[in-house]
């Protein structure tokens, strides 16, 4: 078996909590899925404001195995 590691980070807007980028975890998924990969396991770790203007930031962190 054969594992990959991966992150995506996410950052929320700075009003409300949608996340900008969203669609850049779902090309993650889709690309690693249609290589084969198959998702393994999912963390998340989540880091506060980072500055003026920046929201929060939501890291993914995604293995895959085949």
């Amino acid at each position: 078996m054969e594992y990959k590691s991966v992150q995506v980070v996410l950052k929320e807007k700075f009003i409300g909590h949608d996340a900008k980028n969203l669609s850049q975890l779902d090309n993650t998924l889709n690309r690693m899925a249609a290589d084969g990969w198959k998702l393994s396991q999912m963390t998340t770790t989540v880091a506060g404001n980072t500055g003026l203007g920046g929201g929060d930031r939501t890291v993914f962190t995604l293995v895959f195995e085949r």
